[in-house]
Parts: C-alpha cells; sequence; structure tokens
C-alpha cells in the first residue's frame, strides 16, 4: 500500500479528489472510507500528517476528502469535511467557573490592558496605572497602612 513520494507526484496530474465517509478507524491508524460516486468503494487509506502535533482525530460517519491515486494504489485522507468549520461554541452558563484561580510568578505579574496596569511584585509592592483610579463600594472603602499619602 506504501509508495513512494515520486511515484504519486508521477500521476498527479491524473489523482482525483474524492469524498467519503469514515466507516471505520483501525487500530494501525488507517481508516475505512467509503468513497462516494456512481459505485460507491471502500478503501483502505493513510491519514495526511502536516505537523508534529497529534494526527487528525477520526470517527465512524465523519465526512472526509480524499486522494487517490488513478490506480487506486494509494487514498489518503487529506482532511475533515464540516467538523472544523464549525462557528465557536459560545460558553455555557452551566459550565463550571472555578472558586478559585491562583496566577504564580517568581518576580512579578502585570496585569495589562492598554494604558492601565496592575503590577504584583515580588517585594509585596503593588502598583496600579492608569489615567483615571475609580474606587466603588456598597459598603465601606478603607484605606488603610502605616502612612496613607494623598496628593
Amino acid at each position: 500500500m506504501t509508495r513512494s513520494i515520486e511515484q504519486i507526484v508521477e500521476h498527479a496530474a491524473t489523482t482525483k479528489l474524492t469524498l467519503g465517509e469514515v466507516i471505520e478507524v483501525l487500530d494501525s491508524g488507517a481508516v475505512l472510507v467509503s468513497l462516494d460516486g456512481e459505485t460507491p468503494i471502500v478503501m483502505q487509506c493513510q491519514r495526511l500528517t502536516t505537523t508534529a502535533a497529534e494526527p487528525l482525530m477520526l470517527a465512524a460517519g465523519d465526512r472526509v476528502l480524499t486522494f487517490i491515486t488513478p490506480d487506486r494504489g494509494v487514498a489518503v485522507v487529506m482532511g475533515r469535511i464540516d467538523a472544523s468549520c464549525a462557528p465557536p461554541r459560545e460558553p455555557s452558563s452551566t459550565e463550571a467557573v472555578p472558586e478559585t484561580l491562583v496566577l504564580e510568578a517568581r518576580q512579578s505579574l502585570t496585569l495589562r490592558v492598554g494604558e492601565g496596569s496592575i503590577t504584583l511584585r515580588e517585594d509585596g509592592k503593588i502598583l496600579i496605572k492608569g489615567k483615571d483610579l475609580v474606587s466603588h463600594a456598597q459598603r465601606m472603602n478603607r484605606i488603610k497602612g502605616g502612612a496613607v499619602s494623598i496628593n
């Protein structure tokens, strides 16, 4: 089933791209695909790998685009159709929001948006910078420190 890339390229002008449906993913990693056409056929296909990332995960029923040589000696699943084109999913209101979130750094941690920032430093100093600082409290708003300097 495996042929050299040179043999595949030789037939590039006569190769065919065909839609199909995954029947089964074999333990070997090969994929059985029912190819669309006048006479549907089932072929064992290889999967195209384009990065070092995990290979494309396929399951029975997935629609796929398949590359086939004219003699049907090589068939390669090029990608899945529609599943990766779904619109981004909105977060559900029932999704869990953590009770506590800890971000930790060794020297400093800065949250920055535009010209505003909050920086926490390892020596305990907290810097809040912005064009305007607004503090709202429904109850008590305390300013407490060893010394308090206003202006």
